[in-house]
């Protein structure tokens, strides 16, 4: 399916780039950043863009830390890679395999240090392969923020941001190497601030707020082992109080609901919801809803499966040195003693079966025909925990991306030379999706996100 003429040209670019990209792996690891606040890291990759060609958009759709990048002509298709450059709080760590803060305020435990850079630069080489072979079409990069609380791609589509693109792809860190073409979990948030009236521990009134939340963790986790089994449900305090013998007049907590069934989340959020009313006003306390995000899993497509499978296939699996496989292997054995490393050295293509996680380009997939190549890492690593954030600072942890990186660029090409590629991908998402009813993108903390996203992330936020 892949031309040698356009591996040749495609490869030998991207070539050109891997010192740029693996160093760019490094810089945006050094300084991790919170979701809606990836100043320097948005900055970063949308210089390095504009210094090969792309014009860029910058604070696109109205989000400080979002932008577009273009490269090429109109007359043919649009295609647009996804980059992504949040970190999660709580997960700084050095690039060790053990456990070791540095004393900063999140860490790459997503690796997404590698897919801004990876993705970027898959787009640079398609680019300039595309002007040597002379194949009309525009490529497009939109930088993504705030995609570890699924919300930034909601708010940019939304916005328009993806209107006029043909294909979107994009890849991430996982257990296995390949292209995907299956569906992942939906997940809706929000967050619920009840308040009342503080007072001294040992006289607490019933406006006790902090035993009201309590309460309502317990029938939430109740209501999900009864009525939702198949749903999980997580959550988190966001405020509940300084000191035992103060009953707090605020307490917040922050729920998430996931599954499959993008219904069955939908409804057990809206009893969520209805469940903070009604102990609010049993209570005698106030309760304020702050939604954050919901998003649909994938929409498959294995019109762009099989494509970024053979150009995964042509590129060849993640080339890890004798050193790269040492450090995962003392990793792994931190994480998981009992364990021998598990890591999957093949490139395969998954077109049945599901995925655990959540991602908010899924909502997009149902609009715009998505593909998505993943790398592996080893099983015992967990994902969003300290030792990815190692991982994925350590040169072990380049390999990955930096295959995935490969394959993009030749899937991006390949496509632009066949532009009926592009119309049967949009075809099957049109099959695929007949008759689901979308609504529109629906999303909250917009004021708060992209004004004062501190405030957010201390929460203390009022929308």
């Amino acid at each position: 399916m892949i031309e040698p003429s356009i591996s040749s040209a495609t490869l030998l670019e991207w070539k050109k780039l891997k010192d740029d990209i693996t160093r760019l792996f490094q810089e945006q690891w050094e300084e991790p950043e919170l979701p809606a606040m990836e100043y320097r890291s948005a900055t970063r990759l949308a210089d390095w863009l504009a210094g090969h060609g792309f014009a860029v958009e910058r604070q696109a759709g109205g989000l400080p830390t979002a932008f577009v990048a273009r490269c090429g002509s109109g007359s043919g298709p649009v295609l647009a890679l996804l980059a992504e450059f949040d970190a999660l709080p709580g997960l700084d760590n050095d690039a060790l395999p053990s456990r070791r803060p540095l004393g900063k305020p999140a860490g790459h435990g997503c690796g997404h240090n590698h897919i801004g850079p990876a993705n970027a630069g898959a787009a640079i080489a398609a680019a300039k392969a595309c002007r040597r072979l002379g194949l009309a079409g525009e490529i497009r990069v939109i930088g993504c923020p705030a995609e570890e609380i699924l919300w930034g791609k909601i708010a940019l589509l939304r916005a328009g941001i993806f209107s006029g693109i043909d294909v979107i792809l994009t890849s991430h860190g996982d257990y296995q190497t390949g292209a995907l073409s299956r569906p992942c979990q939906s997940v809706v948030s929000g967050e619920f601030v009840f308040t009342g009236e503080s007072g001294h521990g040992g006289q607490a009134g019933r406006r006790n707020v902090l035993l009201i939340v309590e309460e309502m963790v317990e029938a939430a986790s109740r209501l999900f082992d009864e009525r939702y089994p198949e749903l999980l449900l997580r959550h988190v305090l966001r405020q509940a109080g300084v000191m035992p013998s103060i009953t707090p007049s605020e307490t917040r907590v922050w729920f998430s609901a996931r599954g499959f069934d993008y219904g069955k989340v939908r409804s057990s959020y809206d009893d969520i919801v209805l469940m903070s009313q009604n102990l609010a006003r049993e209570g005698g306390v106030a309760c304020r809803h702050q939604f954050i995000s919901e998003s649909r899993g994938y929409l498959p497509n294995d019109t762009l499966g099989r494509v970024l499978h053979a150009a995964y296939s042509r590129v060849g699996p993640p080339k890890w040195s004798s050193e790269d496989l040492s450090f995962m292997k003392e990793l792994s054995r931190i994480c998981s003693p009992d364990e021998q490393m598990e890591l999957d050295r093949h490139v395969h293509y998954f077109g049945s079966g599901a995925d655990y996680y959540g991602q908010d380009d899924g909502e997009v997939s149902w609009r715009v025909p998505l593909g998505r190549v993943n790398w592996a890492y080893p099983k015992q690593v967990p994902i969003h925990h300290w030792a990815w954030t190692a991982l994925s600072g350590h040169r072990a942890g380049h390999a990955g991306p930096l295959s995935a990186s490969q394959a993009l660029a030749l899937a991006t090409v390949t496509m632009l030379a066949s532009p009926d590629i592009v119309h049967a991908a949009r075809n099957e998402l049109i099959s695929r999706s007949q008759g689901h009813w979308l609504t529109e993108p629906h999303i909250g903390a917009m004021e708060t996100l992209t004004r004062n996203p501190a405030a957010f992330w201390a929460g203390t936020w009022v929308e």
